[in-house]
This record gives C-alpha cells, sequence and structure tokens, in this order.
C-alpha cells in the first residue's frame, strides 16, 4: 500500500484508489499510532496525530505545552515532582535511552522572551541538540511573507525530523492569511503525520467559549482537522486540562482530566484535587437543624429528614424575611404595635390612614380646555 502526498505529484502508475480501499486482503500491521506522552494512562500526544490546546487566553496553554515538550525532551517516566503520585506523566517509544526532538515554533514573544523559554527548556534536555527553537519575531519584515513562512517550515520539519513540533501559538501565526494558505499549511501538517513520526500540538485561544476566537482561517481548520483536543481553565491558580474531542474515548473520564500549578521553575506542578461536589448545607447550619426537627434515639428516613431539614429552612428564611420588613416598616414610623399582651399585631398610625391622608391633600382644579 502507497500512501500518497498532498503536496508532491505521483507520477507512478499505481492507482491510489486502489491503495485507499482497507479490505480483509489488507496488510494494516505497520500503520499503528502509538502514545508519544501519557498521563494517568491517558496518551495526550500520539504519533502520527495531532493536538489541540484551547481555552481562554488567561489559561495555562503555554506551560501546559512546556510540561509535555519537556518530558519529551528529558525522557523521564515522570516529570511531575509530588512524591505521592508515580508515573503520572510518562514518555512512551521504542527506546527511552533514544534521544527525541522538539521543535518549538513561538509566534508570539521577542528573541529576549524566546531565550528565556528556550533555557527553561533545554535545561530538561538529555541531549543539548533535541531542542530546536524558531522565534519568527526575529525575520522582521519577512515575518508577514506567509508563502515563505509556510514552505520554511515545511522545509525544517523535513530536515530535524523531530518527534513533537509545537506551535505556540496559533492566533499570533498566521492569523490574517486567506482560506487558501490555511489550506497549504494544513495539507503540510498532514503530510508529516502520515510519512513521519512526528506529533503536532497547537496552541489556540476562544474556539471553544462564547467569545469570538482570534485564530482566523488557519486555526478554524486545524481545530476541525486535529485528533485530540484538550479544553483549559484556569481558576484560583489551579488549571485544569480536560480531553473534550477525541476518536479514543475508551478511558475513563477522570483519567482525561489534569490539574497542575505552576511551580517556581515556571513549570506546571499536579494540583491537589479539587472537590468536584459542595455540601448542600453548612457544617453550622446542619447542627443547629438536625437537633430541631429531630428528638434524640428517633428514627428517620434520609428522604424524610432532606423534607424536613427543607422545610426547616425555609421557614426560618420567611420568619427572618417578616422579621426584616417588620423592623423596617417601625423605623419608617410606618406602622405600630397594637399593645395587645395575647397578640402581637401591627397597625397603622392614625395620621397615616389613608382615608385621613386623602382629605389632607389640595385639591388643583383642572384646566378647562379652549372652545
Amino acid at each position: 500500500m502507497n500512501i500518497h502526498y498532498f503536496r508532491k505529484p505521483d507520477l507512478s502508475d499505481n492507482d491510489p484508489w486502489q491503495d485507499c480501499l482497507f479490505n480483509a486482503d489488507t496488510n494494516l500491521d505497520h500503520l499503528t499510532v502509538e502514545p508519544l506522552i501519557t498521563i494517568n494512562g491517558q496518551p495526550i500526544l500520539r504519533q502520527h496525530q495531532s493536538t489541540y490546546l484551547t481555552g481562554k487566553e488567561t489559561c495555562r496553554a503555554h506551560h501546559f505545552a512546556k510540561l509535555l515538550a519537556s518530558a519529551v525532551l528529558s525522557n523521564q517516566c515522570s516529570t511531575f515532582p509530588s512524591a505521592h503520585v508515580n508515573d503520572t506523566v510518562t514518555v512512551n517509544g521504542p527506546s527511552k535511552t533514544t534521544p527525541r526532538s522538539v521543535l518549538w515554533i513561538d509566534t508570539v514573544n521577542g528573541p529576549h522572551t524566546s531565550a528565556q523559554i528556550y533555557r527553561e527548556l533545554a535545561a530538561h534536555a538529555t541531549n543539548k541538540d533535541s531542542l530546536n527553537y524558531i522565534c519568527l519575531d526575529i525575520l522582521g519584515v519577512e515575518r508577514d511573507n506567509v508563502y515563505a513562512l509556510t514552505r520554511n517550515i515545511e522545509h525544517t520539519i523535513n530536515q530535524l525530523n523531530p518527534a513533537l513540533v509545537v506551535i505556540d501559538d496559533i492566533d499570533h501565526f498566521m492569523p490574517c492569511c486567506g482560506v487558501n494558505i490555511a489550506s497549504e499549511f494544513c495539507r503540510i501538517v498532514r503530510d508529516v503525520t502520515n510519512h513521519s513520526e512526528t506529533s503536532f500540538l497547537f496552541i489556540g485561544y476562544n474556539n471553544l467559549s462564547k467569545k469570538a476566537s482570534t485564530t482566523g482561517n488557519l486555526g478554524k481548520l486545524l481545530f476541525l482537522s486535529t485528533t485530540n483536543v484538550f479544553s483549559l481553565s484556569t481558576q484560583r491558580e489551579v488549571t485544569t486540562a480536560r480531553l473534550v474531542r477525541s476518536y479514543d474515548l475508551s478511558n475513563a473520564s477522570l483519567n482525561t482530566q489534569v490539574q497542575f500549578t505552576i511551580g517556581p521553575d515556571n513549570l506546571p506542578h499536579e494540583a491537589d484535587p479539587q472537590p468536584t461536589t459542595q455540601a448542600p448545607f453548612s457544617d453550622d447550619t446542619l447542627r443547629t437543624v438536625i437537633t430541631s426537627v429531630l428528638q434524640p434515639g428517633e428514627t428517620i428516613h434520609p428522604d424524610d429528614l432532606l423534607k424536613k431539614v427543607t422545610a426547616h429552612l425555609r421557614q426560618a428564611r420567611h420568619h427572618h424575611q417578616a422579621q426584616l420588613l417588620v423592623d423596617q416598616a417601625l423605623k419608617l414610623n410606618l406602622l405600630h404595635y397594637t399593645g395587645d399582651p395575647h397578640n402581637n399585631t401591627l397597625t397603622l398610625p392614625p395620621l397615616l390612614n389613608p382615608v385621613h391622608h386623602d382629605a389632607m391633600m389640595p385639591t388643583v382644579p383642572r384646566k378647562s380646555r379652549m372652545p
């Protein structure tokens, strides 16, 4: 079976329609998808595939990508430094002693910030030649030449043959390019993943939120063509990465979720699991209500207990609102207590009686109409 290229014409006599047909006689042993990075047993990056990270602009997608890239560069079984978790992040491959290379394409930062990111990634590389970094900001006026940009990136990927290509981010890569250039770059990604063991990792923002995405035509096409999509959200310095789209959903949903914080080394570190559910009542409220609705030694069914607790809280809220209403009316001198010791009722003061109040209002003569 011959896998044809998108961007290279096939001048042989092979019929591509015969190659794309799978049947019982087709040998598919060489068509395998091996996981490159697994977290909690869930493959995050796979060979011959591409992965998309998306979320709000404030999410930590850049740091999560650095975690995955440093794991590929270091070839270590665990990159989360917490002692109570073993083999949380695993690097798979034919041999963990074989250096794997990473090509990082920075579309956002200038050369000074890019140099810092390069040093942070290079500190985890087992081989100094395993990391290659492209800072597009150095190109200057050639930065906006999208035709030369796509062809040089394609040439660099084919020359280096990296295990992982990271583009950070798609929003600033070619946001104003047309559909033709976007389609051409997607064809480049397809040719690389179909004919090599390279895995792609893209970062694009607001592809799943209500806010309009700024990734342009390229982001729209890449988002729809990638195999795995992870959604990232950050709340109170804890970032949650969750798999939202993939052809392989055989793993448990809990295994597809990763929570981390950013450590002093500017890399993700595993965070303690956050509670997924919130108690319906506070501890102090429940201590007070239980002793009010139940007697010592009394037995009750859980459903009946919920009804009694809910009714008691509803009555307490109703009584509290009624008392607030009375206090406000008394403060404004709108109501007075009747003074009956057996019935604590309220009445309207005589001066504010609606009848006397209307009588005290002056009568304004109506204007006569002109004939």
